[in-house]
């Protein structure tokens, strides 16, 4: 594999630069001078690699998103079961790395972002159906053929695990979120676990619970 080009080495140069600023001078003060300074450039030429400080927020999300990405490949190239692979996928998510600091100040600040910002809005929406679509797959081998509407307990459950996946996420990424980093993967596994059995195993019917007003009635009949 040959060399990357310049281009490529001064956008990523920008990008591991835009992190870094995010991470100590927040979101709202990581300005292209700041970021061009941090990376040994003029702010002039920012505009040769990236069009504005928005382009430049997009490919910085991009990036740390793919480096999720290569984690949970990772992973998954040593999972040889269906719930080896979905713990791969979890673990990925849930890896140390992304709570180091700087990758959490990145991450958080652009959530703060996705809704004031169509196109990075656009990229959320992608990594969310993303990790949904990972789920699925072991999903239908893990539940039995026989469970009624299997399909729409998988996407179910699948959903289920990838919000609790971003609330571990964010609970334990903030300072005194109240949740440990490193047990988020077991919450999460626990959670898949209760799932499973639920299908193999329902709860049984609880009885009515009558209505408030009928108990009041009784009460108020009595002697």
């Amino acid at each position: 594999m040959g060399r990357p080009s310049l281009k490529t080495r001064r956008r990523d140069d920008l990008i591991r630069a835009c992190i870094q600023t995010i991470h100590e001078d927040g979101l709202e003060s990581a300005s292209l001078a700041r970021i061009a300074k941090r990376a040994g450039l003029t702010a002039g030429i920012v505009s040769h690699y990236f069009a504005d400080k928005a382009e430049l927020m997009e490919a910085t999300m991009r990036h740390i998103g793919d480096r999720l990405g290569q984690e949970q490949a990772h992973r998954l190239r040593d999972a040889k079961t269906p719930m080896e692979r979905i713990t791969a996928i979890m673990a990925a998510n849930l890896a140390a790395e992304q709570f180091r600091p700087d990758t959490s100040a990145v991450w958080l600040s652009f959530w703060a972002r996705v809704n004031h910002s169509p196109r990075l809005a656009r990229i959320q929406r992608i990594n969310a159906a993303r990790l949904t679509s990972n789920l699925r797959h072991p999903l239908r081998d893990l539940i039995p053929d026989g469970i009624p509407n299997k399909e729409e307990e998988v996407r179910r459950i699948a959903l289920v695990l990838s919000t609790l996946i971003d609330g571990l996420w964010l609970r334990a990424a903030l300072d005194n979120g109240g949740v440990d980093p490193d047990r988020t993967l077991g919450l999460a596994l626990r959670t898949l676990e209760a799932e499973l059995g639920h299908l193999t195993h329902p709860y049984q019917t609880a009885p009515p619970v009558p209505p408030p007003l009928a108990r009041h009635n009784e009460q108020a009949s009595e002697p």
